[in-house]
């Protein structure tokens, strides 16, 4: 019993403490590490908003040929036909038959919705042009067909991305 108190005594107290430059290197690698991470995750959050904004203009092209297939013609605008206006096709059928909503672009690029522009008269629209920005170059905009005119093209370096009728 004697001989544990001796040990007990014998040990030096501060040599189980951190000291605080050993704490404020840990807390300086911590802050290294964690802007590190957050700057990584900017490049992917800006994917993640472009590949939304592609999904949109599918979804949005979909709900157009779908309307296209049952009145033989392209809505004028969006929204006018999706609140009702039928442009002569059959009674109660509207942009609405096939879309609730017509989906929002994520805000960081500026733009509050997406561009619809019918390409013939607007009594009778026969084509059109979906148009979006996106924040980064993208592969897919090489999809893109350039002779849907400006601001349509096959350069990834102009982040322009378009759809046309199928």
């Amino acid at each position: 019993m004697k001989n544990l108190f001796t040990l007990m005594k014998a040990r030096p107290s501060h040599s189980q403490a951190f000291t605080i430059i050993e704490l404020l290197i840990v807390i300086a690698i911590m802050a290294l590490l964690t802007g590190i991470i957050m700057t990584s995750l900017t490049g992917s959050k800006a994917k993640s908003r472009d590949t939304k904004r592609i999904s949109d203009l599918g979804q949005i092209q979909l709900a157009i040929e779908l309307y296209f297939d049952r009145c033989k013609e392209y809505p004028a605008t969006l929204i006018g036909t999706l609140t009702g206006i039928n442009n002569g096709c059959p009674s109660g059928i509207s942009l609405a038959t096939y879309t609730s909503v017509i989906p929002k672009p994520p805000v960081s690029a500026g733009q509050t919705d997406y561009a619809y522009t019918p390409l013939s008269t607007p009594s009778n629209p026969s084509d059109y042009i979906l148009h979006a920005t996106l924040e980064l170059p993208n592969e897919v905009i090489k999809d893109t067909p350039s002779t849907l005119g400006p601001p349509c093209s096959n350069d990834p370096a102009q982040k322009q991305y378009c759809l046309g009728p199928k």
